[in-house]
């Protein structure tokens, strides 16, 4: 089968499915069960996190033709994109595949078109590449690694009665042997209904398990463990409307920055290589006051980018400007910074908090005895730990910190996002799904199982450095309600604690729009299509403290 395309920026996957011609069900006379068509609308999270949405349109109204038409948003990684793929109703053989793409700066459109059986070549505009299928006669899928080829995979699967398939990306040429089981995983996850049947693919190095309706082949939930990636539906209409191109939301600007930027890099404890950017304002005539950043959960780059808004970049290039030298890092696994994706245990965290504090002291522009931590969400509980332990560190920040047990925070979390008589049930299933965790062996729960019954109030009873704590008024992530256990910890033992809350703003400290629902949902709907800035409260209440306290 030869493929053309216009252009591999973005590295399509071809999918060679081996057919086992002895099996009646690899010729059928009839049209093989698949989706009812229909419009599907998808959630993909990355550590637990929101990373993005995909809405699928399933059509059938062309004559013995479907099209998978989709519409990609992950502002998370700042990507949109659209694609459609056409099928044969008769054998569900794939015709041909359309897409394009928005990221940052660059657009690309992608145009496959299957010309031939027998063949195994793809065509591009420079050149060609040969891909080895698993077998002389193969059923191929092409994909941009995004959610809507996996709506057919149970279906063609049936079909073709496939136990094998050859993987094949087009940079390189590089083929993957896969193997199909419909053996089910030990856990079932939530988003899995009950009569849900499973196909489990297992690639090099990682499987991919895809949870479906035997009856309809709806899939409902996409699972793969070693990445903590995970699709699930959340909606479904009968409507098979042209969907409209998705928009890419553009961060606002920063103001002009009076500071030097340079890539730096640091070892953590166990050998893992972090990147990051240190910022130096232009005017330093003696060592500075410098602030190590910290993110939230999940896979936060150094600006800790949520959709359309780099919650540090603001923050660094406000302090930098204001005369304070800061190190902004990579989350191991994410950008340029080493380790694995799963983000690590929160012993290793602390581990790259306090390499990235031992860092920035010795560098030249920067005053040893005044290295400050500025913790974010998440942050804003391993901050404590590491000031409790290194007794150099001259002050904390706070923004947003857990006042609860990260266990206690998920659980308030999952009742605010259902109705009052559902509420009995859901906590229920939380108390279920966390006591899971706790004793999950997978890599993928690692930091979730090292972190979940972490009380925020222990450590920072162990601080005696001053501290600032901020909150939002709005915030529906940490609840301002909460704080005051935090606050009545830490004051016991320090007599510079210093606490300010900002009404009408969220958790990423950007105004809440008027009228904009209150719940965990709506709320990172927002942050991650709506760009924003960090409130001038807040800065201005930075600037006091550091001043105060830093000089």
């Amino acid at each position: 089968m030869r493929i053309r395309l216009s252009s591999s920026l973005f590295c399509a996957v071809l999918l060679a499915v081996s057919v086992d011609h002895s099996s009646p069900s690899s010729a059928a006379t009839t049209s093989p069960p698949r989706p009812p068509d229909g419009t599907y609308s998808y959630t993909l999270s990355v550590g637990g996190v929101t990373y993005g949405t995909f809405t699928d349109v399933i059509d059938g109204a062309s004559a013995g033709t479907i099209a998978v038409r989709e519409n990609a948003s992950m502002p998370a990684a700042q990507l949109v994109g659209t694609s459609t793929t056409r099928y044969t109703a008769s054998t569900l053989q794939e015709l041909g595949y359309t897409s394009d793409f928005t990221a940052a700066n660059t657009k690309q459109h992608t145009d496959v078109t299957v010309m031939a059986r027998g063949a195994h070549g793809v065509a591009t505009p420079g050149g060609s590449v040969d891909i080895p299928l698993a077998a002389a006669t193969a059923f191929i899928i092409t994909t941009d690694n995004l959610a809507g080829w996996n709506l057919m995979v149970p279906s063609i699967l049936h079909a073709t009665m496939a136990k094998t398939f050859t993987l094949g990306v087009l940079q390189g040429g590089v083929a993957l042997a896969v193997k199909v089981s419909s053996d089910a995983p030990p856990t079932r996850p939530a988003a899995a209904l009950a009569g849900d049947a499973s196909v489990t693919l297992t690639y090099p190095g990682f499987l991919e398990t895809l949870w479906y309706d035997p009856a309809t082949y709806v899939v409902h939930d996409i699972v793969v463990p070693a990445q903590s990636f995970e699709i699930q539906l959340t909606k479904m209409t009968p409507a098979t409307a042209v969907l409209a191109a998705p928009a890419l939301a553009v961060a606002l600007p920063t103001p002009a920055p009076h500071f030097s930027s340079r890539d730096v890099h640091f070892t953590s404890a166990d050998g893992t290589v972090l990147a990051g950017t240190l910022t130096v304002p232009d005017d330093a005539k003696r060592p500075c006051a410098a602030i190590v950043f910290i993110h939230g959960s999940g896979p936060q780059d150094r600006n800790e980018t949520i959709g359309p808004n780099p919650i540090f970049l603001q923050l660094s290039n406000a302090l930098s400007n204001d005369g304070y030298v800061v190190l902004r890092y990579d989350k191991r696994g994410i950008g340029e910074s080493g380790g694995a994706q799963t983000g690590g245990t929160r012993e290793q965290l602390l581990a790259d908090i306090e390499a990235a504090f031992a860092f920035v002291s010795t560098q030249p522009e920067v005053d040893a005895k005044r290295v400050y931590l500025l913790g974010h969400s998440e942050g804003g509980e391993l901050a404590p730990t590491v000031a409790a332990r290194q007794p150099t560190v001259a002050g904390i920040i706070l923004m947003a910190p857990p006042a609860l047990p990260l266990s206690q925070v998920l659980m308030q979390q999952t009742l605010a996002m259902v109705p009052a008589a559902q509420s009995k049930d859901a906590e229920a299933q939380e108390l279920a799904d966390l006591q899971k965790l706790r004793t999950s062996n997978a890599l993928r729960d690692a930091w979730l199982r090292s972190s979940l019954d972490v009380d925020p109030t222990v450590d920072i009873a162990r601080v005696h450095v001053p501290i600032l704590i901020l909150q939002g008024g709005s915030d529906v992530q940490v609840r301002p309600t909460d704080l005051p256990r935090l606050a009545a910890a830490a004051r016991a033992t320090n007599r510079d604690v210093t606490i300010d809350t900002f009404d009408g703003l969220n958790h990423l400290f950007e105004p809440v729009p008027a009228g904009a629902a209150q719940t965990p949902e709506e709320a990172v709907a927002q942050y991650l299509s709506v760009p924003a800035r960090v409130d001038d409260r807040v800065l201005a209440a930075l600037a006091a403290w550091l001043q105060k306290h830093a000089g």
